[in-house]
């Protein structure tokens, strides 16, 4: 599904390429570089959508502040730090969704610190979560 924006950029590219003066190599270089920037901005119009999609829902928001606090503790060098985070999540959480998203990135952080048989527990209990949820 396009948005107004997108659309408006589109009809703009094909204008501007409709009513393009007699071709020759700079023109068409010209006309390369706008048709490349209307494609940066539509991008750019799908990335702030996004972000907004994101940051007006809590638990999009919760676990995309989950994996950015993850990702922070792994540049620093310190990835098993993430684990109090997500156990804290797990603590307070009731939410499913962001239950299983801890759960997922717990497992993950676990196995990728040497904790294999550890992350293996929690993502049994968070499997033991889900089809009791289901039933």
């Amino acid at each position: 599904m396009q948005t107004f924006r997108t659309k408006i950029l589109g009809v703009t590219a094909a204008a501007m390429l409709a009513f393009a003066p007699a071709a020759n190599a700079q023109n068409m270089d010209e006309l390369q570089l706008m048709q490349t920037f209307l494609n940066i901005m539509t991008d750019y119009f799908e990335i702030i959508r996004s972000t907004h999609d994101i940051a007006s829902d809590p638990e999009k928001a919760a676990i995309m502040q989950m994996q950015k606090i993850q990702e922070v503790y792994e540049e620093r060098g310190e990835k098993a730090r993430s684990i109090a985070v997500m156990q804290e999540v797990l603590d307070t959480s009731k939410n499913p969704t962001i239950r299983n998203a801890a759960y997922i990135m717990m497992g993950d952080t676990l196995k990728e610190t040497g904790r294999a048989d550890e992350a293996l527990q929690y993502l049994r209990r968070g499997l033991e979560e889900n089809i009791s949820a289901a039933n």
